[in-house]
């Protein structure tokens, strides 16, 4: 028994290019992981902060520096008019239906909030929001390449 066929072999390359859903998919579940921590701090009573790494300039010089700088995250979640709590799944700036016609998940009370969060999270990995997010239209446009005639 040779020890290669111990191992799970696939044909995947890093090179494949992503389809436009997968693209959209692992973007939406890292804000999901992120939103997820912070569903978690605030139901133990602290403040999460994410941190991101920039390229900042040095005071005085052209060099750059790459920093790391905490920042607030924004709440997916808000309370109705009835005191409970609803969550809205986010792709970039806009608001994603989550089923035909509906935009929002009531979530009821702050304890419940990190649970459907990875009820959520479960269902965008298996595939069942794909239709929503290929209907939206969150691409950004290829740059022209500088000196090329339109």
């Amino acid at each position: 028994m040779s020890v290669l066929s111990s191992l799970t072999l696939s044909a995947a390359s890093p090179r494949e290019k992503l389809t436009p859903v997968a693209r959209k998919r692992m973007k939406l579940l890292e804000q999901l992981d992120i939103q997820i921590t912070a569903a978690d701090c605030e139901l133990n009573g602290s403040e999460y902060l994410h941190s991101v790494r920039r390229w900042a300039r040095v005071e005085g010089s052209t060099d750059k520096q790459l920093i790391t700088k905490p920042v607030m995250v924004r709440r997916w979640w808000w309370p109705n008019e009835h005191g409970k709590l609803m969550v809205a799944l986010r792709l970039g700036n806009r608001v994603m239906e989550v089923a035909p016609g509906k935009v929002s998940v009531e979530v009821g009370d702050i304890t419940a909030l990190p649970g459907t969060l990875r009820t959520l999270r479960e269902a965008i990995v298996a595939g069942e929001l794909d239709s929503q997010l290929n209907a939206t239209e969150f691409a950004r446009p290829i740059p022209k390449a500088k000196g090329a005639k339109a």
